[in-house]
């Protein structure tokens, strides 16, 4: 037994050296290689730019004619106690009555019998008086005939725009390609106003006042006069008269004149608007440093414009208020052309840096036009040959 546990022993010895033998001519576990983990880092391929555009405006025109034709109520030339409204005042059937006792005590109101008179009118300017003691009242209306074609610039723009320019890699030595995407989005802003040549025409009645004067303008019919009266008992009360100028019923006459000149109506036309711009084509980048580079861009342009056109006509005849009319029209326009920019780019850190660069555009024009019963004016939007700047932030993702 103790034999066997001798040999067992020395089994059991021998083993542990072998094996510490094979250990120590065994090589040693390798350690990992980690020099290649570059292979895993992402490298952004794709840079957004974001900040701002300012641009020409485009070149505009304007031309058309129109008419100011306030609706004519002067009434017949001949008709009495009609209705009338004019620019400067109104005539109306006469109001006076008179009272009557009815056979049962009553008192009844009638009408007073027409003896070519008036007591209700109004009129708003003493320039309607004339020297010999009669009163005029007008109706006016111009027929623009103006054939002109008023043409400037837009005042320049500031919008946003927002682009995308994904890495297509080397195009060849020290330069690179891209595919770029972008919107921006601008203002359209024109207006203008100018004297026009017009036709004027004046409708005049003139009306008998039976040698009265009326009191200084303005002035309307019926009208009274109050006063305070002192009673005998020393106490005093108000006392209304009657202090109403007549006017004939009707016209005594009616001329219509017309003239034409270039100074006594004004136009002002303006045209307000916006247009959207989708851009994309490929860019061309040469690398100078590793912050610093420079690329070029052209491609395709399609904008998307919309614009309100109004033209506001006046004319301050010589007596009244000013005649105005605004007549306008609004539309939407989509338009196909091309772009080229030219941009310097500087990389502040590796995902972040700026930019600046010179753009131009040319997307085509449009014509925008009012037509109306009184007014046919047209305008031109000629979009094309703008050029102005781009600023704004790089990010790298």
């Amino acid at each position: 037994m103790k034999s066997l546990r001798l040999v067992f022993s020395l089994g059991i010895f021998f083993s542990c050296l072998l094996q510490a033998q094979e250990e120590r001519q065994a090589p040693p576990t390798e350690i990992p290689d980690f020099s290649n983990l570059d292979e895993y880092i992402y490298v952004p391929k794709s840079t957004l730019h974001f900040g701002f555009r300012n641009i020409s405006g485009p070149k505009t025109s304007f031309s058309g004619k129109g008419k100011l034709a306030p609706e004519d109520k002067s009434g017949s030339a001949t008709g009495s106690n009609e209705m009338r409204s004019y620019h400067d005042g109104s005539v109306a059937p006469d109001g006076r009555t008179t009272v009557s006792e009815s056979g049962d005590g009553l008192s009844v109101s009638f009408p007073v019998p027409n003896d070519g008179k008036t007591n209700t009118w109004a009129y708003g300017n003493d320039k309607q008086l004339t020297g010999d003691g009669y009163m005029t009242f007008h109706n006016y209306s111009a027929q623009i005939i103006d054939t002109n074609i008023r043409s400037l610039n837009a005042g320049r723009s500031s919008g946003l725009e927002l682009s995308v320019a994904y890495d297509m890699g080397k195009a060849f030595k020290r330069f690179d390609w891209s595919l770029i995407a972008g919107v921006s989005l601008n203002d359209i802003a024109s207006s203008t106003n100018d004297k026009v040549a017009a036709r004027l025409t004046t409708v005049t009645d003139t009306y008998n006042l039976f040698g009265q004067l009326p009191p200084s303008a303005p002035y309307s019919a019926p009208s009274s006069v109050s006063s305070t009266v002192t009673n005998a008992d020393g106490t005093t009360s108000s006392d209304t008269a009657d202090n109403t100028t007549l006017l004939s019923n009707k016209p005594l006459d009616r001329t219509i004149t017309t003239t034409t000149d270039s100074t006594s109506v004004n136009n002002r036309w303006k045209l307000k608007g916006a247009y959207f711009t989708m851009r994309a084509g490929p860019s061309l980048t040469l690398q100078f440093t590793t912050r610093f580079k420079a690329s070029v861009s052209a491609g395709l342009a399609m904008i998307y414009a919309g614009s309100t056109y109004s033209v506001v006509e006046s004319f301050q005849p010589d007596t009244g208020a000013e005649i105005k009319e605004t007549v306008t029209d609004e539309t939407t326009k989509f338009r196909l052309g091309y772009y080229a920019d030219a941009t310097v780019q500087f990389d502040a850190t590796e995902r972040t840096g700026f930019y600046v660069g010179a753009v131009y555009q040319a997307t085509g024009s449009y014509d925008q036009a009012i037509a109306t019963a009184n007014a046919n004016y047209v305008s031109k939007i000629d979009l094309n040959n703008l050029n102005g700047l781009r600023a704004g932030m790089t990010f790298r993702f």
